[in-house]
């Protein structure tokens, strides 16, 4: 049997080791892994460690197997990612230079190699390497927040029959929203599913915000709503949601900055009357369109349905309570990375300062 070379690549670590999996279950049968599979951990912080894992890595593919066939699979490679401190040592890429060598010379058969890795450069030398002597499944990384959506509703639909759930556009689309377009997160909140639906019986949004959890990577569009709405009980409800997730607050308090930066020029761009409810003026003065092209996100540059969200937030507030809110968010930030105080505690407490106390009720 010829040699055999894979390189695997992508953010999402689920189909990145099922697709690496497949391939060592094609080549060493299930009863001879114990001699005939060599798993090499690829994880390096430094360049002592490249150049170790690169040997081992060699040698490993070249020594002959006990069993009938033999793979060795090295896993997460981040130092192939490039700009990390692992692979900017003048050792590591020494090491890289070196393993990229060795792979362009092809491989002797009974010789396979799998290796999966988070990232890896299509302009670099060892994905060319790897192209020319073997097989490439890059399953994309750096994609936006709505590529990867997309991405996850098209494998949701594999997802569900493969679980035996039906679910309509609806809690299609809540279910995505809540729980992040990973995978593997994908996977294990339809198991609670199963476990929670009576077979035949389709999942409704109630069902989705019953039984799954707010993924790590889900957008917090409630929690963006009800601060926008300056909606207490509202935000105190979204906060909950993502209660018990450790390193939560550093994640919330950039999305936050991000939300309110774009609420001050969307507010600043409302009382300058160059954009209405409907949307931006079509008689903006070449000032204000320089104005808007300097900025660092150009807001004319927003989807149509997140401007339709966030004017109405923006007329909430007065400009003087956005640059307040900003300031009390920054001010969290640095309180996360230099107290013990809690980290929902500085949320919660943050955000409902920002909101203020609740307009009273018409009788």
């Amino acid at each position: 049997m010829s040699g055999k070379l894979f390189l695997i690549c992508g953010d999402d670590d689920y189909l990145v080791n099922a697709a690496a999996q497949e391939r060592v279950n094609a080549i060493v049968p299930e009863s001879e892994k114990t001699f005939g599979l060599e798993i090499i951990d690829g994880r390096c912080d430094n360049g002592d460690r490249v150049e170790q894992v690169v040997k081992t890595c060699i040698e490993s593919v070249q020594m002959p197997g006990f069993a009938s066939s033999k793979a060795t699979w090295l896993q997460d490679a981040n130092f192939l990612t490039g700009g990390g401190r692992a692979s900017e040592s003048a050792l590591a890429k020494e090491s890289v230079a070196k393993l990229t060598e060795w792979i362009s010379e092809g491989f002797q058969p009974g010789q396979n190699l799998i290796i999966t890795a988070p990232k890896v450069l299509k302009t670099s030398l060892i994905f060319k390497a790897c192209q020319k002597s073997g097989e490439i499944l890059d399953f994309g990384s750096g994609l936006k927040s709505f590529e990867k959506e997309k991405q996850a509703s098209e494998r949701l639909e594999m997802l569900l029959k493969q679980a035996g759930i039906e679910m309509g556009s609806d809690a299609r689309a809540e279910f995505i929203s809540r729980v992040g377009p990973e995978t593997r997160l994908l996977v294990q909140e339809l198991e609670k599913l199963v476990v929670y639906l009576s077979p035949g019986v389709m999942a409704t949004v109630k069902d989705i915000r019953t039984i799954t959890s707010v993924g790590r990577e889900a957008e917090p569009w409630d929690l963006l709503d009800a601060i926008g709405n300056r909606d207490a009980k509202a935000v105190v409800l979204a906060l909950y949601a993502f209660s018990g997730q450790k390193g939560i607050g550093i994640w919330f308090a950039t999305l936050l900055e991000k939300n309110i930066r774009d609420l001050i020029i969307l507010r600043e761009a409302l009382d300058k009357k160059w954009i209405f409810s409907g949307g931006w003026s079509t008689h903006l003065t070449p000032e204000a369109t320089i104005m808007l092209n300097n900025l660092p996100v150009n807001p004319k540059s927003m989807p149509a349905w997140s401007l339709r969200k966030k004017v109405p937030h923006a007329q909430n507030y007065s400009i003087d309570e956005l640059r307040a809110a900003r300031f009390r968010v920054l001010e969290m930030r640095e309180k996360m990375v230099s107290t013990a105080l809690p980290e929902m505690f500085l949320l919660e407490s943050t955000l409902l300062r920002i909101i203020g106390k609740p307009k009273p009720q018409k009788r």
